[in-house]
């Protein structure tokens, strides 16, 4: 069984002010062909890369099959990550028992990790607020799983090992 493990009663918990909107990958489609369990153990912290996109959005272009793999690496052909927040809303795109690929290749990074993208704005103000956004999410997700601090990580942390172990410069906002 691939649903989600957070259920009604976690999201009942979910601090308001994230404003949680599920829009999820359709199963079977755009990466979620293969199910790969996934038991966080880390939080990786992403910046979209492109400014005025809004986590609505991002998850209309995940759930279309937008976003595809540009790496013979990505077997999977599709880049898709657990959560995009913006200014407004937290929008969930992937079930947080299911592997990503946001971090890595194979690494530890995609099959230990919940991935998160901020939205980039050109306003501070809608800068700021999705960068709050995004730590209420992930103090949320810490106290869930039981991850440490020091196991909330940017992209930058995880090695690109087929790019002679390259560290992609993201988020690039933090």
């Amino acid at each position: 069984d691939w649903s989600s493990d957070v259920c009604s009663s976690d999201l009942a918990r979910m601090p308001g002010a994230l404003r949680l909107r599920e829009d999820l990958i359709p199963d079977g489609k755009f990466g979620r062909q293969i199910h790969e369990r996934l038991r966080p153990a880390y939080i990786t912290v992403h910046s979209t890369e492109s400014p005025g996109g809004t986590a609505a959005t991002h998850g209309r272009l995940l759930r279309t099959g937008k976003i595809k793999a540009t790496t013979k690496w990505n077997k999977r052909g599709y880049n898709f990550w657990h959560f995009t927040v913006d200014d407004v809303e937290t929008v969930q795109h992937l079930p947080l028992d299911e592997r990503g690929e946001h971090a890595d290749h194979e690494g530890p990074g995609n099959g230990t990790s919940i991935g998160i993208e901020i939205c980039e704005f050109r306003e501070p103000a809608r800068q700021r607020a999705a960068i709050e956004r995004c730590a209420k999410l992930v103090a949320w997700l810490r106290g869930k799983y039981r991850i440490p601090l020091d196991h909330v990580v940017p992209h930058y942390f995880w090695t690109m090992v087929h790019y002679n172990n390259w560290h992609k410069p993201c988020p690039r906002i933090l």
